[in-house]
Formats: C-alpha cells, structure tokens, sequence
C-alpha cells in the first residue's frame, strides 16, 4: 500500500497533485478519495530509497464560523531518528513554523513507526524485573546475577524476557501432556518474541503493542480486586499475542536458544512460580465465565443488572454502571459497526509498513476493527476518504446501539449474532456520547470540512446522535393521540437533589443537563464584546458533555448550517440538514429561540421551500415544513411572525390548490402519493398549530374545498387495490385533527352575544374563533366514518366472531390506520359537544338549557345504531346487534388493546377515549335538556328504542359493558405503574446526554411506546373513575363493593405514578378522584373497621364530621398541586436581576413562562393566554416518585416550605397551614394503609410497595419541628396508629428477612466464626440522604426540648435503635441521645411499636457501637435510664452481656477485654453503679423465664470470664472478688 499525504494550497506554491517517492507518481483527489479501507502513512515511502516528502497539514478550510482546534493532522505522526523539537512542546507560531520546514533530509525509518501517544503510557518498566530477580533466595538467581554482570542493560533485558519465555513453554508443556496433545504442535505457539528481540537492536517494546487480550485481563482483574498487573503479566500477555503467527520451526529455534543462555535452575523456579500463577489464573477465569460478559472488558459485568438485582446503594448502582461504560473503551468495531470477534488480526509481515495502521493512537495496529476513539482520531487524517470511512464506521456504530437499546426491554441483553457475548449497547451509546471521546468536537470541525463526502458523512453522524428518525417515529404517533394538544422537548434532564426543607423527598424539579445560559453560539460572543479569550474550546467540550446539542449549538453549527444552505447543497446533504435543524428546534425553547435568531437561517429554509417546484415533492421538502411547525410550536411569537411574513401561506399553498379526484391521485403512484401525503400531513400540522394560537382560522374557507376529498369516505377497495389506504388515512386523520383544533376555538354554544364581544376584545391581534355555522356540514362528513354499519368494508374489517379471535390479525394496516380516522372522528365531536356544553352548569335557570342542537341527538343516534355500545335486547327477532354479531364496537376495541402491537394498541385506546368521552357528554346534554328529544328524520324503525335509550343515558342502558370496559384498565394500568417508575436512573431520564430517544434508557424509557401507551390508558381511566367510583362510595360498602372500591382506589394512585410533564391536568382530575369527600368517608369507614377486627390497636373516642372531611379535601388538594404540580418559578427581583445581568450579559432573552393548564372548564381562555404548545421537562416533578404521598407529613416548617404551602407571610398562619396540612395527611396515610390491608396480597399496590423505611422517615419529619400533631388528640390516636401498623409490618420484614439470610447462607453461618445475619435494611442513610445522621441529630434536640418524655415521641425516636437500622445511623442516633443525657426520656422495650426481638437481636457485633455503649455507662448518662428501665439501658445489658460473656471469637478477645476493664474500673470508682453490673453480669434475655435470674452456675462462670479479661491486674481482680461478695449477699438476702 503506497503512503499519501493531502496536498495544500499557499500564496506561494499553487496546488498541486499528489507525490509519492522519486517516481513522483500522480494520483489525482477524486483518487485519493477513494483509497476507502486502506490507511496511507503520512511522509512515508515505501521505497527505502526514495527520500519522502514532508507530510502536509490539514486542509484549509473554506467558512470558519467555529474556531477549529489544532489537530493530529498538522503535523507528522512520528519523529524521525535523530531529529528535535517534533515531539515537544511550543506555541503555535513554533509549530506553524515546523510544518513549513523543509522534511526531505528524513532517513528511511518506515520500519520504526509507531502511533502517535496523545498521552504518556505506562511502560515495560524492567527496573521492576531487577527488583524481583533480586528477592529471590535460592543459589540459582545468584548464580545467575553473576554470570550477567558483564552483560549489557539490553542484553540483560533480553535474556530476562526469554526467561519468562521459558517459563512459557514449560506451561505449554504440561498443557500438552494433559490434554494428550504432541509437543510439537502445541510449541508452535512460542518463538515470536525471541526472534523479535534477535532481530532488533533495541529491547523495548511499546506500550502500543499490547494486545488487547492483555488489556482484559488487566481490567478484569481490577474489576475483580486482584492484581495482575506485574510486570510478569503484561509479558506473558503480549507474549501469548504474539505466538499465533510463530510457525513451529521457529519455535524450536526459540526453544533452542533459550535452553542455551538461561541457566536450567533459573527454569525450574520459573517453571514452578507460573504453574502457581497458572492455577490462579484458571481459577479467575473460571469463576468469570458464568457470569455475562461484554466484550473483553466486562469479565465481571452483568448487563441484567442495570434493572434488577443490584445493591439498593445509590453510589454501588452509579459505580457499576460507570464500570459498563468505561469497557467500551477497548471494544473495536467493524465498518458495520458490529463488535468483532477477533482481537487480533494475522499480519503475514509486520515490518511492511503500507500493511499497518499507524493512524491509531491506541492499541495494537494490527488489531482488528477500531475502537470508538481510534475512529474519532482517523477523522482528522489528511485523506479525505478515510474522513468518510471514519465518520460511516460511527454513525453504524451509533445506529446500531440506538436501534438496539429501543428493540430491548429493561434487564434484557443483547447479543451479536457471532458472538457469544454480551454487548452492552447501552454502554456503547453513553461512552460515545460522554466527555471521553469529545465527539461533538470532531463532528463540528469535520463539518468544517471542504470535501463534500466528508461534511455529508458528518451530517449523518449528526442526525443519527440526534435520534431524528426514531424521534419523529414517536412525535408522529403522538400527534394521533389527540388527547395531547402539546408536544415535549427532548433536551436531557436530571432531577434536583432533595432538600430538608421537604422532608428529603425524591422527585424534584427536573434540571437541564445544561444551563440554558450556556447554550450561545461561539459567535454571540465577538458580537457582545467579550474578549474572545474568555470562552475556550474546553468549555464548549464541557458543555457537549453535558448535553450534546447544547454542546454543538454553543459551537457555532447553526451558522454553518446556514452556509451550507447557501451553497446550493446536494439533496442528500440539503435533507441530513434540515433533520438536524428540527431536532434541534425540538430539543428546548432556548435551541428553537437560537435558530429564530440565528441571521437569515430560517429565511434561507423558506427560500428554499418557496423555489421548489409546487408539484416536485422532496423528503427535504416535507422536513422543511415540519421545521416551521416545530418552531411555531415552540413560542407563539415565531407563530405571529409566521403568519405576518407571509411563510405560513408559503408553505402550505397545496392546501389552497384544487385536489384531484381519487382516480387521479390514485394514479400518480404508489412513492408519489407517499410523498404527497407527508406533505399535506405536515402543512395540515401547520395549520393546526396556528388554529391552537387562535390565527389563520379564517383560512378555512380556502382550505376545505381541497379537503373534501380527504373528509369523505372513499372507496376503500380502489385504495387498498393500489396499496394507498394508509396515506390517504394519513391525510383524512390529521385533516379531521384540523376539525378538532377548529372546534375548540367555537365560542360556547350558550355564551350570550357581550360576552363573546368581551373575549373578542381580550383576544389578541390576529386571533380568530371558528363559526357555529360551519358545525353541522362538518359533524355529518365525521359521522359517515362512524357509520359502521352502512358501510361494507368497515363492517367486514372490524368483524369479531367470538370463538374466532384470530380475524383482527389479518389486515394490520388498514385496522391501524382506520383507527387512527375513527379516533380522530370521535376527539373531534367530543371537542364540538364540550363547546356544547354550557360553561357554568350550577347557575342555569331552572337547571335546564333553553334548547338543545340537533347534532347532540344525531351524534347519541349513530352511536347507537352502529353497535358502537351493547345494550339490553328487545324483540331480538326484529332488532338486531349491529354489525358486530358477536358484540360492540367497543368490546372489539378491548380486544385490539391486548394486541401485542403497540401502535394498534395506542390507536384502539384512543378510539375507546373519544367514544366514552362522546357518550359521556351526550348523555349529560340531554340531561340537561328540559324538552323532549326531537330525533332527526331516520330511516330506522327502531325510534322509539332509540329515544328510550337516549332519555334513559347511554351509559346507564349499557351499564355492564363500561364497568368491564372500568374492570380491565384498572387491571391494565396496576401493572403499568413499574414500568414507568423503572425508568429513572440515577435521578436522571437517561443515563446518555442525547435528545429524547438519544437518552439511552433501556427500551426508549420515557419515550419508548410502552410508556405512551402506559399514559393513554391512565388517560382512559381517569374520566371512567370520574363515572364509577362516587356511586360506589356513597354508602357504606360490603363485601364485593368494598373490593372493587379499594381496586377503584389502587388504580387512582396506579395512574397518578405514569402521568407525565404533559398530563398535568390528568394528574389535578386524579387528586380531585382520591381526594372528594366520599373517598375519604370510606378511608374513615376502612379505619373503623380495621380498628374493630385488631383488638390491641387503640379504640378511636372521636369521630370526623362533614366539615372536616371537607377540610381535608380542600387543603390536602391544594397541597399536592402545589408541591407537585406547581412548575418552579423565579422571584420578580431575581427575575429582573438576571435578565438585567446575566442575560443581558450574554445576549440571550429570558425565556417565556409556559402557563400550566389549570381550567379545564374554559378551554378558551386557556388558548389565549398559552405561549407555547411543547412542554419542558425542566422546572416540572412529573413523574411522581411512589412515595409522593408521604409529603404532607414529610415537609418541615421552614420559612422556604411555610411559603409554598400557605404563600401567607405571617408565621402564625404559616405554622397553622402547616399543622392542618399535616393533620390531614395522617388521616389521608392511614386510610390507605388501613384500606390495603384488606386488599388481596397478590395485587401489588403503589402504597404498599412503598419502603418501610420512608414511611418510618416521614413520621419522623413531621416532629421535626414541632409535636403539635401530638397534642391533637385525633391527630394522636392517628399517629399512634400508624406506629402500630408500621411496627407490625416491621416485624414481618425483619422475620423474612433473617429466614432468607438463614437459607441462602446456611452452609456459611457459624456460631465459632461470628457470622451474624444481616437484616439491616432500613437504610436511611443510603436510600434516603447521605447526610442523615444530621436530621438524626436536630430530631433528638428537638425530642429533648419539647417532648417532656412523650412515649409517642419517644418510640419515635427509639426506632432509630432498632437493629434493622443501618450501624452509621444506630451510632449517631445513641450518640447524639447519650450526648444530650436524654436516653432516660426514652420508653420502655415494652412500650416501642416494634417487637423487643428486633431490638435485640441479632446480636451487636459491631464495636464502634459496644464502645458507645460503655461510654453511656462510664460518663453516667444510663444511671436514670437504668432507674427508669429505658430501652436504653435494656440494649445496653442485652449487647454488652452477650458480647462478654457469650463470644467466643478469639480475634474479638482484645476488645472484649478492654470494655471489661472500662467498666471494672468505673465500679471501681463509682459504688452507686453496683447494681448495674450486677444486672449486667446475671442479665439473661427477657422471656426464657419466669426467673430473672440465671443459674447460680452460670454466674459463677461469667465471674471467671471478668477475671480472665483483667489479664492479671490486681485491683481489677478484687474489685471482681467485691463482685461476687456483693452478689452472693443479694443471693442470700433473696
């Protein structure tokens, strides 16, 4: 293979081809271009005569809007023999200086290249080697030593390496005879290295050799905690390398040689030291093959552990994971971006330089594949076609791992189809994007690129980093769930830490990644004046780190994109762009703002757009449009100025032009009408969000008659015919949409003329309402798709015959896509009858409207008649069931919702949305209606039905069918609620800084289908809970009734753990669900009766009256809506400040408020005042942690807190709201628990799959600061409750726990070795704040000031002693009581809501705490505990006598001894504490016995035990003896 270098243009040399060698051969750009695959050696010839010429710099580039970095392409990569100052340092004038001089007095030293180093490697240190070699004892060595003394350091150097080759074949040797091989054949794996070392002058060998087998097992062994990283192992590993390419009589030859030159006892210590070293080896390695690897760096990684099966730990969890992600550092991959299976490649003649890759900056050059990073560094070669080949090898890699984190599901591996091994695709996507590679760096110069191939392939890598395909998949899907009205930004986000000021609760406001102030383009800078020192290249690393859009907006990629616009750019090129540009546009309002901002961009897109060919459809056209939509959705400015230039008309005039008829579109083609339809999807989306704004609603007039087509139903067999049915169900679907977003800007239909003027006036300029005369002709062409019956084809599709279930599967398509019409169908007439709908119910005269629309009975009318609902039969002869013979239209849509597609699914909710919706607001308007029910002229005979049904509700007339259509979401959405809450790792959506599905969460997380799917059926449930569950808790419930209320209740609290920052109001009608007076009836009803059938809970005296239910309701609502709901704001000073000062600082404008949908009543006032139609993640909580019904009780009383609750500044109220807020939280806590526990124990429940140990914490905050919840005397019992339930639960925990400890170690534990089981599972620590030995403290001060030895508070606080509780937090709890001489305030072990074994037992064998114990002792702060019999002092004699007298570990002995003497000396001191030693001396553990005492023998052996521990002191030994009088008196006297 011949070397290249580019060529460069100067002011004084003109361009000139490429020369390589005397021959001064000529190859041309296009040439060089396409040496694909092969890596030409920079300044290298292969002709050892021909002198080279220099190596040339990087190419120049044409646009610089971004600073590009020096890079390895500026220089040689190698330092020629004998030549100073390539590898050193400088400044850049010293190096431009270098790359200009002269490199022609080079000598040839093609055989000695090597890679350049980025960074100092560790090497073959042999001084480590000598050291060895000294150590060894035996005469062989000496011998040795001396007979090298006259050597050279190399030669010495030499033999020892083949002494470690010796030791080699020894080990093959006996791996011959074991395995009945000959010698011969397996010698052949050993001669390499020595005739490396014959054959070369110099001895060292370069770290960049080094096989990546070695490199595993180095890694691997790090992993495991051992060390293989000896000199002895990075030799033997290279050597095994290098052996496979030895033929045998090479090896023979080696082996020859070496039996020559090292002495044969030198051999045989060798020989024994690898067969050890050997053994360990296959021990490791056979106890790392069962476990799932990932590649060679993952010995001990297991993929299945990112979901299940890890420790609870926050920091084990965050170091595994950082372990997955930092073995892909030595994956190598293919061009195809598969992981290859060999490490190693055979090179026929390693000193051919044109055969090896020196272009690596790390690993093996013969190896196979790239590792990501040697791929990144091939990016900057000179050659442009290894740029192309570099940039392919990446966007393959990156594409891979994408489609297959989204193809698996959480704790699912991932296997290469020639692999065995795991890959951790995950892992793959995070590394890439991480800090390490600095990926983003190189895409943005490589977009700098003046090589047209190259600055393609860049793009590309671009827009698949940016998720664009996958992304738009799920935002295409969402815009058919017409229920969302708003899209979601995909910028990466993580959560806020949790603060005392709310009770360390999980689930904070969502951050971005990046600060939106770091979010500006490099060139903003110059423009605001700053000095251009003051942003480095580090810094926009640092921020691609964090967020990688944010990292390449910073950069400067929106100008250059720009340029590239504006070069006329190919189609390929022209459509990765414009990809890119919506992706950005969708990852926040501050991305979208920059490219409104960036000069000309977005006039050069409209350009563009406006100078194709009206009837030329390109895929870069329909992105061009959807550009536009994505920007006007993310602020209603961009709408406004769209509308006032004149763009929106631009980009939609197909919408204005008469639309063929069928038979002609039909005919353009199959690709054309694909194209046609996302055209007219995308200008149709538009439209829509300018119509969500309030603007261009009067376009409707020149809009619908090209709409007509696609409104009207078609003939279904000419589409399906020309396999065109889903793109004209595309266009009918988003068409109806439009009818949808028309129909809600309808002014109410019983508003009175002033008022709408009044809204006509508060609207602002430009804003249009839709007109009630164009309704009707709308509402008919809707309900022709709903007339299922009359239609032949809808009629056969959506046919289920039971016993035949099988039918719905045949044609996929055209079921989804029909769904997806009729969904639309159904949003928009619910939208028409919601404007219907009078604004204030309540306030009507007479309770009736004057007049209902005819199109109410007309809509109730065909659902009817359709077999949309089953209803009771009558005269079944005459009358049949519809179309569906074996059931309803909504029956068939249950069962498509068990489809195991998702998108099918999604659709067949929808539609079961619409229609209950649609049900639900025609029977409500007819109830409302004071007059008859005037039904339309039908050619049905069955009116007078009808009319009944009509009169009677709908939802009445099929009352079974909706409570089992209720029956099978509530089970659907019980099981969904893990998914969701699965997702979030380590506080954040996804563990990779990419933009939506870039977010690198197992399976999509947040945006994979299962969760949108998960939403929509909560979506679904919460307007049927609306329905059902007041009726079923009006009265007192038995039996059946009390199940189905509480399954009822367990799905409220199901849904409200899927919603997501889009359901907010979803999320208030959940609250308004869990917390209406009724419900919480039938938590006190639930109370009262738990309370009866557990005799030993405490009678409540009291009962609760209407008003205090209402209370509850009222202040628990405005609770969670705030703590939960409220999106996080700024203070107006803060505000002004910042946009004074740092905003105005850096150029950017602050960005709008987006307003939560808080009225679902006034849909109107809502769109007026709405600023954008996406939703951020950041500055919102949503999703709910589980526990987020903990925090009435869990918030402490800070001024922060006090203010968000009540926003009152008066202390008095603050505290009162406080009180309240916590009063009705214990009732709302209890009530759950209480109503769980007569809930199956099959059904899992958010409540009760909640851990103990936060339920523990949140009775522990609310007396954080004040015990007014324990001076209430309802609040008390309610409290004490509590106590008891979670004490009960406790105890079960601790017993399943110590069983399965017990069973799982049962051949491991032994009473003679200490083991003792560990059932410390309340880790408050760990799973609630690192920092909880500091609440720990403030609680025992506050306990010590205010309780007065409260038992309620008290056994509070002693919970913190219990042996589940973790040792940090045990310690700093006695400590702190002991320091504040408060133990004696303590309760009784009799009066604790735990059971006194959990206490005690298992044993305390952890010293720090023993040794607290004895102080307590010593420093006197027992003696009133003692008096009091505090559980203090119980654990204190239950610990320390055990541990003392009845351990037997020898290594403990010490320890013991000296607690010993500490109390022995302290009697000694002070008399008054006889007594307490001798309880501790004859303490026995309560319960063995009626006796409190223990047998005389017993005591008489304990006595020896003290004595033994005095270790022959003297004064120790009689103050025993004083001991044993002392209680020998007490004996007698008894």
């Amino acid at each position: 293979m011949e070397n290249a270098s580019n060529g460069r243009k100067t002011p004084a040399k003109p361009p000139q081809q490429r020369i390589f060698g005397p021959n001064a051969a000529q190859i041309s750009e296009d040439d060089a271009s396409r040496l694909v695959g092969s890596i030409v050696e920079k300044g290298i010839s292969e002709d050892p005569k021909a002198r080279p010429l220099a190596p040339s710099s990087a190419p120049r580039l044409t646009a610089l809007p971004f600073p590009v970095a020096r890079h390895r392409s500026h220089g040689p990569h190698w330092a020629p023999v004998g030549s100073a100052g390539t590898a050193g340092g400088g400044d850049d004038d010293d190096e431009d200086s270098a790359e200009e001089e002269d490199m022609s007095d080079f000598d040839p030293v093609a055989a000695f290249a090597n890679p350049v180093q980025r960074k100092d490697k560790r090497g073959l240190d042999f001084s480590a080697w000598r050291e060895i070699t000294e150590n060894e004892k035996d005469s062989a060595s000496i011998k040795v030593s001396k007979s090298m003394a006259g050597e050279t350091r190399d030669e010495i150097m030499k033999d020892k390496v083949l002494g470690v080759l010796e030791r080699s074949r020894k080990q093959c040797q006996s791996q011959i005879k074991s395995q009945g091989q000959s010698q011969s054949q397996k010698s052949s794996q050993i001669q390499v290295d020595t005739e490396k070392l014959r054959k070369t002058s110099t001895p060292h060998v370069t770290p960049s050799y080094l096989s990546s087998n070695m490199r595993s097992q180095q890694n691997s062994a790090m992993a495991s905690g051992k060390e293989f990283e000896s000199l002895e192992s990075q030799i033997d590993a290279e050597n095994r390398a290098r052996l496979q390419g030895m033929s045998t009589d090479e090896i023979a030859e080696a082996q020859a040689e070496i039996l020559d030159k090292i002495n044969p006892a030198v051999i045989q210590a060798l020989k024994k030291r690898g067969l050890d070293k050997l053994k360990k080896q296959r021990g490791f390695s056979s106890d790392t093959a069962a476990e799932g690897e990932v590649g060679n760096q993952q010995d001990n990684m297991k993929l299945a552990s990112d979901a299940k099966g890890l420790s609870s730990s926050s920091s084990s969890l965050w170091d595994t994971w950082s372990g997955r992600v930092e073995s892909v550092r030595e994956l190598r991959f293919s061009l195809d971006g598969d992981v290859v299976e060999s490490d190693v490649v055979q090179v026929p003649n390693s000193e051919n330089v044109a055969q090896r890759d020196f272009l690596r900056t790390e690993g093996d050059p013969a190896a196979a594949g790239y590792t990501i990073k040697e791929a990144i560094a091939l990016t900057r070669s000179v050659v442009p076609g290894q740029r192309t080949i570099a940039l392919h090898l990446l966007a393959s890699v990156l594409e891979k791992a994408l489609q297959n984190i989204c193809q698996n599901e959480v704790g699912e591996n991932f296997k290469n189809n020639n692999l065995s091994r795991f890959i951790d695709w995950g892992a793959i996507w995070a590394y890439a994007l991480g800090p390490e590679p600095e990926l983003a760096l190189t895409l943005r110069m490589s977009l700098d690129d003046n090589h047209n191939s190259v600055v393609l392939a860049c793009a590309k890598v671009v827009q698949c980093i940016m998720s664009y395909d996958i992304n738009e998949s799920y935002f295409d899907i969402l815009e058919k769930v017409a229920t969302y009205s708003k899209d979601i930004c995909t910028a990466p986000v993580f959560r806020s830490r949790p603060e005392i000021d709310t009770g360390f609760l999980q689930g904070g406001f969502w951050k971005y990644n990046a600060k939106t102030s770091n979010i500006l383009p490099f060139d903003e800078d110059i423009v605001n004046g700053k000095a251009e020192g003051e942003h480095t290249i580090q810094d926009d690393v640092v921020v691609a780190g964090q967020d990688f859009v944010a990292g390449l907006v910073r950069m400067g990629i929106l100008p250059r994109i720009r340029y590239l616009l504006e070069t006329d750019p190919s189609t390929a090129l022209e459509e990765c762009i414009i990809s890119i540009l919506v992706a950005i546009a969708r990852h926040s309002p501050t991305c979208a703002n920059a490219i409104m901002k960036c000069q000309r961009l977005v006039q050069t897109v409209v350009d563009r757009l406006s100078s194709k060919n009206t009837m030329e459809v390109s895929p870069s056209r329909i992105k061009s449009v959807t550009l536009l939509k994505v920007l006007a959705q993310s602020d209603k400015k961009n709408c406004v100025d769209f509308v006032k230039s004149g763009v929106f008309l631009s980009a939609t005039m197909n919408l204005c032009q008469s639309a063929p008829f069928l038979d002609q579109w039909v005919k353009l083609g199959r690709e054309n009408c694909r194209l046609l339809s996302a055209l007219m999807v995308q200008q149709l989306c538009f439209w829509k969000v300018c119509i969500q704004y309030g603007y261009c609603i009067s376009s409707f007039s020149d809009f619908f008659p090209a709409l007509c087509i696609w409104l009207n139903v078609p003939n279904f067999e000419k589409l399906i015919e020309n396999n065109v049915l889903s793109e004209f169900a595309s266009i009918t679907e988003e068409a109806v949409l439009v009818l949808g977003a028309l129909a809600r800007r309808l002014p109410n239909f019983y508003s009175s003329a002033e008022a709408s003027n009044k809204m006509s006036e508060v609207s602002a300029e430009y804003t249009e309402d839709w007109c009630w005369p164009h309704v009707s002709p709308m509402v008919d062409l809707a309900l022709k798709w709903i007339a299922i019956k009359s239609n032949t084809y809808l009629c056969k599709l959506f046919e289920w015959k039971e016993g035949y279930k099988s039918n719905y599967l045949l044609d996929y398509l055209p079921t989804k896509s029909l769904l997806c019409v009729i969904s639309a169908v159904l949003n928009m007439l619910s939208g028409v009858l919601e404007r219907v709908m009078p604004e204030d119910v309540v306030n009507l005269p007479g309770g009736h409207v004057p007049w209902l629309p005819d199109i109410v009975p007309k809509i109730g009318l065909e659902i009817i008649n359709n077999g949309c609902l089953s209803f009771p039969k009558t005269n079944d002869s005459e009358h049949g069931r519809g179309p569906l013979e074996a059931g309803s239209f909504m029956e068939y849509l249950s069962l498509l919702r068990h489809h195991g597609e998702c998108e099918i699914s999604i659709a067949s909710v929808c539609c079961l949305h619409g229609l209950v919706q649609v049900v639900f607001s025609v029977d409500k308007l007819i109830k409302l209606s004071k007059s008859e029910i005037n039904i339309p002229s039908s050619k049905s005979p069955n009116t007078s039905r009808e009319a009944t049904i009509l009169s009677g509700g709908m939802i009445t007339s099929s009352i079974i069918q909706f409570r089992n259509l209720l029956t099978t979401f509530v089970s659907l959405v019980a099981s969904e609620w893990k998914l969701v809450q699965s997702i979030e790792m380590f506080g954040r959506g996804g563990p990779a800084p990419g933009v939506g599905y870039g977010w690198g969460a197992v399976g999509g997380g947040f945006w994979s289908k299962n969760v949108l799917l998960a939403q929509a059926d909560a979506g679904l449930l919460i307007p049927l809970l609306e329905m059902f569950l007041v009726v079923s808790a009006k009265d007192l419930p038995t039996g059946e009734e009390m199940t189905f209320t509480t399954q009822l209740i367990n799905s409220a609290f199901s849904a409200c753990l899927i919603v997501g920052p889009r359901d907010g109001l979803l999320m208030d009608k959940a609250l308004d669900i869990l917390l209406q007076v009724p419900v919480l009836k039938y938590f006190d009803l639930c109370i009262r009766h738990f309370i009866n059938l557990n005799k030993g809970s405490k009678p409540h005296r009291w009962e609760y009256k209407e008003e205090d239910y209402q209370l509850f309701s009222k202040i628990l609502a405005s609770h969670f809506r705030k703590r939960w709901l409220t999106k996080k704001k700024w203070k107006a000073a803060d505000e002004t400040k910042h946009a004074g000062k740092k905003r105005f600082k850096k150029g950017g404008d602050p960005l709008d408020t987006i307003h939560e949908d808080t009225d679902a009543s006034n849909m109107m006032s809502q769109d007026l005042y709405c600023t954008s139609l996406t939703v951020e993640w950041a500055h919102q909580r949503l999703p709910l942690p589980m526990h987020w019904f903990l925090s009435p009780i869990s918030a402490t009383n800070c001024s922060k807190q006090a203010n968000l609750l009540s926003g009152s500044n008066s202390p008095y109220q603050d505290l009162t709201d406080f009180l309240e807020v916590a009063k009705g939280g214990l009732f709302f806590l209890l009530g759950i628990e209480v109503m769980y526990s007569f809930l199956s124990t099959e059904i899992q429940s958010p409540v009760s799959s909640v851990p103990i140990t936060w339920k523990l914490h949140s009775l522990s905050v609310i007396l954080h600061d004040t015990m007014g919840v324990l001076e209430d005397e309802k609040s008390r019992d309610i409290y004490e409750t509590l106590q008891e339930i979670y004490g009960r639960l406790l105890d079960q925990l601790r017993s399943s726990k110590s069983k399965q400890f017990l069973l799982d170690n049962s051949g491991k534990f032994s009473v003679e070795t200490g083991d003792k089981p560990s059932v410390e599972f309340l880790s408050f620590q760990s799973d609630i704040h690192e920092s909880y030995s500091t609440f720990i403290e403030t609680l025992v001060e506050q306990f010590a000031a205010v309780s007065y030895g409260d038992v309620i508070y008290g056994r509070q606080v002693a919970i913190y002693l219990h042996r589940c509780v973790e040792s940090p937090i045990r310690l700093a709890a006695w400590n702190t009581l002991s320091n504040g001489s408060v133990l004696e305030l303590l309760p009784s072990m009799e009066s604790c809501f735990a059971n006194a074994e959990g206490y005690l037992e298992p044993l305390e064998d952890n010293e720090s705490i023993l040794e607290a114990y004895v102080k307590s002792w010593i420093s006197g702060t027992l003696d009133r505990a003692a008096t009091r019999r505090s559980i203090a002092f119980t654990l204190v004699l239950h610990h320390l006598s055990y541990f003392v007298f009845c351990n037997n570990i020898v290594e403990k002995s010490a320890f013991r001894n000296k607690l010993v003497k500490s109390l022995l000396r302290d009697y000694s001191r002070k008399k008054q504490h006889e007594g307490m030693v001798i309880d501790f001396i004859q303490y026995h553990k309560p319960g063995q016995g009626e006796d409190p005492r223990i047998h005389l023998t017993e005591v008489e052996r304990r006595f020896a035990v003290l004595s033994q521990a005095c270790e022959g002191n003297s004064s120790l030994l009689g103050d025993v003896e004083k001991l044993k009088l002392s209680f020998q008196k007490r004996t007698l006297t008894c």
